[in-house]
């Protein structure tokens, strides 16, 4: 036998092949008996795909929460305290939005100096997106249905969330990031990320170790033109308990500009001080 012919005979013995009649008479008779084919599952999750920009203006708590926040708000673990430094406000230093923080670590951060971010060693040095995710830069999503990406305007940074994964492998480097891992609930994204190397945690000196752990959750209104999120986490090394922060995305059209962080910012600031 040919071995072309024998592939054919194969795969008509897995397959159960019918001759061209018999399946063309078949299809007829489904048809004409009225039964539909069977529906495709629906596709779990919404469309994140796009352009967004975070909503101006105050956030949750200092304003009432949306119906939309609402809803992701009541999901988070009682006890969790809800910060009030989304979008455009920053705690100021000492201010660590009612969180119980240890007190070896307040004591540490008493006499920060803000200017500290604006030297050469720290001025392109990005911060973790514990913090990042809820500043005012754009962000733009990819997604499929493996691998969510969040490119973010700020410091460039790129996060990969793993849809087909569900474990934190144990030899991910650390990183601003982090790894991260996702699943739909309805059409709700959530996302649990680990492995974030110390960095910002408040813009006032505090920041998280490497035991901060965090889960977000990504939640679209009906007409798919606000995204609420919820950054909900816990960092036994430096405060007690949980915290959260929300907000809303606005998606817009357009894509992300490349931040490209310039050094020589921190240069010239250190040169007029010198003056």
């Amino acid at each position: 036998m040919k071995p072309y012919l024998l592939t054919l005979a194969v795969l008509c013995a897995l397959t159960a092949c019918k001759p061209a009649s018999d399946t063309a008479a078949t299809n007829t008779a489904v048809t004409s008996g009225g039964l539909a084919p069977p529906e495709p599952p629906a596709k779990e999750g919404g469309d994140l795909s796009g352009y967004w920009m975070i909503s101006f203006g105050p956030m949750a708590p200092n304003r009432d929460a949306t119906p939309l926040e609402q809803t992701l708000l009541d999901k988070l673990s009682p006890g969790t305290v809800l910060l009030g430094d989304s979008g455009l406000v920053e705690f100021e230093p000492g201010n660590y939005g009612g969180l119980q923080v240890k007190p070896e670590l307040v004591a540490a951060v008493a006499d920060y100096d803000p200017d500290v971010q604006r030297s050469v060693a720290t001025t392109c040095l990005p911060p973790s997106i514990a913090y990042a995710m809820q500043g005012p830069f754009p962000l733009e999503f990819f997604q499929s249905d493996r691998l969510v990406v969040i490119k973010m305007e700020y410091y460039d940074q790129i996060r990969l969330v793993f849809l087909d994964q569900d474990s934190h492998p144990a030899d991910w480097p650390a990183s601003r990031a982090g790894h991260s891992i996702g699943h739909w609930e309805g059409n709700e994204l959530v996302v649990d990320t680990q492995l974030l190397q110390p960095s910002t945690l408040f813009n006032n000196g505090l920041d998280h170790s490497e035991q901060f752990a965090l889960i977000e959750r990504f939640r679209l209104s009906d007409d798919g033109t606000k995204l609420a999120v919820t950054q909900e986490f816990s960092d036994p090394a430096v405060f007690e308990g949980k915290a959260a922060r929300v907000f809303t995305l606005d998606r817009g059209e357009g894509h992300v500009y490349p931040y490209d962080c310039d050094p020589s910012y921190g240069a010239a600031i250190q040169a007029r001080e010198r003056e």
